[in-house]
């Protein structure tokens, strides 16, 4: 096995007025049997850029909203992840804020994404924390079920590795992960 590709990337918990988190239903269109997964909207930070700057620009490419900058709190939650993507073995820095906004469950829009993100993106949804911690979908993070809680009431959060087998993941109908070899 080749070393994976290492790389930086931000996360957004974006929280609309009602309290609400906004979720992208995704998808690898190069792996059939991963199935889908609902994940925090986000991605690569580019070469010399800053948190906030890569935050913004996140958001405005995947969802189509210009985030004010006093609605970005600081990063809270830091994590490694080890997954494959696009046939593509990463190491993933991720950094992880909340970004809370004035509107209602506002429209999403996909016109800046690029072509990968019009592909794999499929759908959104602004979910209840409540409804993230009872589902049995599968969520990218793994553990945002768990940490969303402690993110939301300003808890520092410093995870371990998480790591997605290169073996191909497959959501059965009930929503479960499972692994296929």
């Amino acid at each position: 096995m080749a070393n994976p590709i290492e790389r930086k990337a931000v996360r957004i918990v974006l929280v609309d007025a009602r309290g609400d988190v906004l979720l992208l239903h995704t998808r690898d269109l190069s792996d059939e049997n991963f199935g889908s997964a609902w994940e925090l909207p986000g991605g690569g930070v580019e070469k010399g850029e800053l948190f906030f700057a890569a935050a913004y620009r996140e958001i405005k490419e995947e969802t189509g909203l210009e985030l004010d900058e006093t609605c970005v709190a600081l990063p809270q939650w830091r994590r490694d992840v080890l997954y494959t993507y696009r046939g593509e073995r990463r190491l993933q820095h991720e950094t992880i804020a909340v970004a809370r906004i004035a509107e209602v469950a506002p429209a999403i829009s996909t016109t800046l994404r690029v072509s990968f993100e019009s592909e794999d993106h499929f759908d959104y949804r602004w979910w209840s924390p409540q409804d993230i911690a009872h589902s049995h979908q599968l969520f990218f993070p793994r553990s945002l079920p768990t940490q969303l809680p402690c993110l939301l009431r300003g808890d520092e959060i410093m995870e371990t590795l998480e790591v997605w087998p290169e073996t191909s993941h497959v959501t059965s109908p009930g929503g479960q992960s499972k692994v296929r070899s």
